[in-house]
């Protein structure tokens, strides 16, 4: 009966997969290619991160829009339209002539991004039966989150070993069999029945809102939190989205229906989402850094040390689409936000010193908690909306985590640097030349350096810069520790959300069709 509701119901969600996929993988592997674009265009470490933003501000701002979109004017041709907009930037990206052509083409590829990937999602959830819908989104969000894992293994390969603009062409090809795929077996969803109308002023609002609010959370750490132009945004943001909520209350048809967050589950699982991006976005921020930087892991070795990662979330995504069907998305989005925060903490222990591993373990565990929350709480999102509303609502949530993920690596990146600062000038403090230790190591690096054949005066010197990258090395490893730490803090905040998760268990099939014989027996005995 489900397969005849729901055909290609499996190929409809490995056709979707592939477009986040691509996605993630995209967005992702530009950070490997970053210095090669510097390098090639003469971007400065300033404005470099204009390349990110370009992407990133119309991808966060757009959401919840191409998502009402999909809604009204079908999800398929909104899915296919985004996907033909992203591959065709990206080619483009690759021919890029000038800074500023990188630059427009990364806007175009954002806003390709932002119409397919919530309408990927409500495609998922329209193709699968609800007693099959947990498995089929924690399915989903596993290739998306794979994608942006696979950015810097297979990325840096291509950076390394060919050249950056290899890595935008050579998914053209995928991406062009992606949308002919998508053409040819995608079924169109019904367009609803409201006006073509749309809510131009509440969408210029909603745009300049989180435009400003992502800029401001990218460039705070540069600028100072409290530097004139961040506070400016700041105000802008507020000012902005606050004019957003009374045009969207007060408008006949509304941009975003914030009756949505009347239903409680959608709002709690909005909540839960920004947590566990925060703190997801914020470790995958930690962890490549603490390979390179203090391990001295090459960038393709700190992409394959993710891996396990990887792994285990394809591995256990199915399984925790299963137990969401089951018990409802309460029990395993709480037991997946426990198991990241836990794997979270375990990650500060680690030392110049830990062994792979000790490492792959962590990011396995990390995993197993990612693939138990990101499924139920997808679907626990969603399953409580009216068809009609799933795009706008597919959006809003993505928006959340996306920005709770900009959040993330925000805040975490501010706390590493102040506590690194913190560390290193304690660490001065107590290892200085006037320490037994510290004399005593500085003379036997001395001793080395005059044996290699430098003269005392330099090798004194040389000695001294050895022993001070010492204490910054070990100072970034405490930092990173304490940071850890409050990524753990932030995951098991999610384990307190998520008990305000509304518990929907489903009954089991059998049960279901237990039930129906009951009903028919009363009917009969009654007639």
């Amino acid at each position: 009966m489900n397969d005849t509701l729901h055909p290609n119901k499996y190929l409809v969600l490995a056709i979707v997969s592939l477009g986040t996929v691509l996605s993630g993988y995209v967005a992702s592997s530009l950070d490997i290619a970053l210095t090669n674009i510097m390098n090639t265009f003469g971007f400065t470490m300033d404005n470099v991160t204009w390349v990110l933003l370009a992407y990133s501000i119309p991808y966060g701002a757009t959401l919840p829009i191409m998502g009402k979109f999909g809604d009204q004017f079908g999800r398929k041709k909104v899915y296919v339209a985004g996907l033909v907009v992203f591959t065709a930037a990206t080619m483009l990206v690759g021919l890029a002539w000038n800074s500023a052509s990188v630059i427009a083409f990364r806007i175009l590829q954002g806003l390709g991004a932002a119409m397919f990937f919530p309408n990927a999602m409500t495609i998922v959830a329209d193709a699968f039966p609800p007693e099959e819908r947990g498995q089929a989104m924690g399915m989903w969000g596993a290739f998306a989150a794979a994608g942006a894992v696979l950015g810097p293994t297979v990325g840096g390969y291509i950076v390394e070993y060919v050249n950056w603009r290899m890595l935008f062409d050579s998914i053209v090809p995928i991406a062009g069999a992606g949308i002919l795929l998508a053409v040819l077996v995608l079924q169109e969803s019904p367009r609803q029945a409201v006006s073509r109308k749309i809510d131009y002023l509440g969408g210029i609002t909603l745009v300049t809102g989180l435009s400003a609010l992502i800029v401001a959370l990218s460039q705070g750490g540069k600028e100072g939190w409290t530097s004139a132009y961040i506070l400016g945004l700041s105000a802008l943001t507020v000012l902005s989205l606050a004019a957003f909520v009374r045009i969207e209350s007060r408008v006949a048809e509304p941009l975003v229906d914030l009756s949505l967050f009347k239903n409680p589950t959608f709002t709690v699982a909005n909540l839960v989402g920004f947590i566990t991006f925060m703190a997801l976005m914020g470790g995958l921020f930690l962890i490549p850094f603490f390979l390179r930087n203090i391990l001295g892991y090459s960038p393709i070795r700190a992409g394959l040390s993710l891996f396990p990662l990887i792994g285990a979330m394809i591995l256990m995504a199915p399984m925790g689409g299963k137990l969401a069907d089951r018990t409802g998305g309460r029990t395993p989005t709480m037991l997946g936000m426990l198991i990241l925060a836990v794997a979270m903490y375990s990650f500060h222990t680690m030392t110049a010193d830990t062994a792979y591993p000790f490492i792959a373990v962590r990011l396995a565990l990390m995993g197993v908690g990612l693939a138990l929350t990101m499924s139920p709480l997808s679907n626990a999102a969603m399953a409580t909306l009216p068809k009609e509303k799933m795009g706008v609502g597919s959006g809003v949530f993505n928006l959340f985590k996306n920005v709770g993920g900009s959040v993330g690596i925000a805040i975490f990146g501010t706390f590493l640097d102040t506590r690194t600062t913190f560390h290193a000038a304690v660490l001065a403090e107590y290892v200085n030349t006037a320490s037994s230790a510290a004399s005593q190591m500085l003379s036997a690096l001395q001793g080395g350096f005059m044996q290699s054949g430098l003269p005392a005066v330099q090798a004194k010197g040389a000695a001294l810069a050895v022993l001070q990258g010492m204490i910054a090395k070990q100072a970034a490893v405490i930092a990173y520790g304490d940071v850890f730490k409050i990524v753990a803090f932030i995951a098991a905040l999610g384990v307190l959300a998520a008990t305000l998760i509304k518990s929907d268990k489903k009954p089991a099939p059998e049960e279901e069709a237990s039930e129906e014989s009951d009903e028919n027996l009363v009917a009969v005995t009654n007639e």
